[in-house]
């Protein structure tokens, strides 16, 4: 069981699958995550990539988050995170909670052109080679909004550089922090061009 730390849900606890295949974001990195994130959830619309049990996108809407996207390839995981928001009564009262069961890079391609985000968060399995590739392909999409926020879950040792190109300088992903916690590292990224406040 996953606890909620804060929001209209603080205290709940939410579902987790037996499995060795998900590895749910630690407590303390998810409450030093929505500390860094402050007042930039309330009312953020919120893709969520490799989302597991949805417990990323969840403490999202239990904290004000407007809407979230949830991206899960794994059919059981996806029926998790639907059993996860009808225990925190979430499914129905945002506007918009959709969970589309689909390869991350497809879905990626899917929601580009239809959809902008004010915060993607994305938390692959460790040391699989998904990481950097996901963050190129975000650059090269149009779904971070201009004053967005990407932030990146992923182990000490899989590299992630400093920019990711986009297909103009105005869609480039500059890393603008990172925090480490043991051998977990969250790398954030914005699109520092062509943000107008």
């Amino acid at each position: 069981m996953i606890r909620i730390s804060g929001g209209i849900n603080k205290g709940r606890k939410i579902k987790a699958l037996n499995t060795m295949s998900t590895r749910p974001t630690l407590s303390r990195v998810k409450t030093s995550l929505f500390d860094m994130l402050s007042d930039r959830v309330k009312d953020a619309v919120i893709l969520d990539l490799y989302s597991g049990t949805g417990n990323i996108g969840i403490e999202a809407l239990s904290r004000g988050a407007k809407s979230v996207v949830f991206v899960e390839n794994n059919a059981a995981q996806a029926r998790l995170i639907k059993e996860n928001l009808t225990i925190t009564n979430l499914l129905e009262s945002t506007e918009i909670t959709e969970i589309i069961t689909l390869d991350v890079f497809e879905a990626i391609q899917r929601l580009d052109k239809r959809m902008s985000f004010d915060i993607i968060y994305l938390a692959p399995p460790f040391l699989k080679g998904f990481v950097w590739p996901t963050i190129e392909a975000i650059a090269m999409s149009s779904l971070l909004s201009p004053c967005g926020l990407l932030g990146v879950e992923h182990h000490k040792k899989e590299d992630v550089l400093p920019l990711a190109k986009g297909l103009s300088a105005t869609d480039t992903l500059t890393m603008t922090k990172q925090r480490r916690y043991g051998d977990i590292v969250i790398s954030f990224y914005e699109i520092t061009q062509g943000c107008s406040g």
